[in-house]
């Protein structure tokens, strides 16, 4: 039973992490292709600037969520654990560190994310780049801290 309460919680973590990647690559590459040189024959029509602010609002939105479902399922690991063997893990040294790490990258990136959603549509294009440069290498950051926190805690 314990094992695939630690999977479940497992698989919920594993798609929180791809999403805090996922998301700001994806509107990095957004801002990318909407900043490329449009071509005079293109057959688009349509407001594609006006298009790529709904599509990053979206994903600043899923941001949040993918911050959310980090902290919440890494909350679940001390509960499952808790509720398996009556205490908390025990962490300390490096682990602990990489648990504070993660844990500051999640308040960071949620924070931004919800600025993001607020003032973004006063920003320029380089400074909503930015952000999702600096989202994307916080979902890094907390990325590599999970394996540093799985190998040493």
């Amino acid at each position: 039973m314990g094992n695939f309460l630690y999977a479940c919680v497992q698989m919920a973590h594993n798609l929180g992490a791809v999403a805090v990647v996922g998301g700001p690559a994806a509107a990095w590459l957004l801002i990318r292709v909407n900043q490329a040189p449009r071509r005079l024959d293109s057959a688009e029509t349509g407001d594609s600037s006006a298009t790529a602010e709904t599509v990053q609002r979206g994903l600043a939105w899923f941001a949040i969520l993918a911050w959310s479902a980090q902290t919440a399922s890494g909350a679940a690991f001390g509960a499952t654990t808790y509720y398996l063997k009556s205490h908390l893990p025990e962490l300390s040294g490096v682990a602990f560190a990489a648990l504070g790490v993660k844990a500051g990258c999640a308040l960071a990136g949620f924070s931004l994310a919800l600025f993001y959603l607020r003032a973004a549509s006063r920003w320029p294009a380089h400074m909503k780049l930015v952000a999702w440069q600096i989202l994307f290498a916080l979902g890094l950051t907390a990325l590599m801290a999970a394996a540093v926190l799985r190998w040493y805690g």
